[in-house]
């Protein structure tokens, strides 16, 4: 093997790992802010992919590079609205465009995402800046499915981590496709299945975002298959801790569905990070990660 095949998975881990501590200075500015909202159940503090208050669920992502906002900006935001046991209800969009004629083009994109997806987009900003670059940002509103809640800090030791969908890419329509099937056996998952945290595969990568399930679960992992051969991509992927004895009914349930799941591994009680006979992340790293990060458990 040469050096350059054998570095890379580290320098991979480095980055998601990395990724982690990057909204910490931005948490620690806001962290009394949840203080002074009623009936918040996961906000400032708890770090998880929306917010919740009462049986309602917020997300906003962006600024987006204007090129990636028009393929895939309205379907993300809301892939953060269904892994915490929401469906979307509409959608907000904020661009800044250098022209009118441009905005024309954003907006036929914006629909397309949105009609696919049947989140109406209602409202939101257009400005033309000369002095910026163009973007754009969504902001999604949704609601709690029978009430359930599934944050992303509540695995258990013992669980199975199954990660679920398809990596979101390929042209509009696709992107659409795939991220409905994983929005649809998701929220049939947990209709059927008590679900015990789950988190979106995203920025990151699947790698990052399962430390940080752990950390913020103060647990570890056995991983036992690769999902996907880089630890760093965007993949928007769901990935759902359940018992082992829920496993089954998970797969059968995304079959239905024909929607792709693995088996990842299973979460345990000693706190490191393996993958078949090594250690990627010591239990000694794991305790630095939990104590150098801020996060607390969900007002459930």
């Amino acid at each position: 093997m040469k050096e350059s095949d054998s570095t890379q998975p580290k320098i991979e881990i480095g980055r998601c790992i990395g990724h982690i501590s990057e909204t910490n200075p931005i948490r620690k500015a806001f962290w009394h802010m949840d203080k002074r909202v009623k009936k918040l159940i996961t906000g400032v503090q708890q770090g998880d992919d929306a917010i919740i208050v009462g049986d309602m669920i917020y997300n906003m992502e962006g600024p987006y590079p204007l090129k990636i906002g028009m393929k895939t900006g309205l379907i993300h935001t809301c892939s953060d609205i269904v892994v915490m046991g929401g469906k979307p209800l509409f959608a907000f969009d904020s661009m800044q465009v250098d022209s009118v004629e441009q905005s024309g083009e954003v907006a036929e994109a914006l629909k397309k995402q949105s009609e696919g997806l049947g989140v109406p987009l209602i409202g939101g900003n257009t400005q033309l800046e000369s002095d910026l670059t163009p973007c754009v940002s969504f902001c999604v509103v949704g609601k709690l499915e029978s009430g359930k809640i599934v944050p992303d800090s509540t695995a258990k030791a013992g669980d199975t981590l199954i990660m679920l969908g398809q990596p979101v890419e390929g042209g509009i329509g696709e992107r659409v496709a795939r991220a409905k099937r994983k929005f649809e056996t998701f929220l049939d998952i947990i209709e059927n299945v008590d679900a015990h945290a789950s988190k979106d595969a995203s920025r990151g990568g699947w790698f990052g975002n399962l430390v940080e399930m752990m950390l913020k679960s103060k647990r570890g992992f056995k991983i036992v298959s690769i999902p996907f051969p880089s630890f760093s991509r965007y993949l928007g992927t769901y990935m759902i801790s359940v018992s082992k004895n829920d496993k089954e009914k998970v797969i059968s349930i995304a079959a239905k569905h024909s929607c792709p799941a693995i088996e990842m591994g299973q979460v345990t009680k000693k706190l490191s990070i393996t993958l078949g006979d090594q250690e990627l992340i010591s239990e000694k790293k794991m305790q630095d990660l939990i104590r150098t990060n801020p996060f607390k458990k969900p007002n459930l």
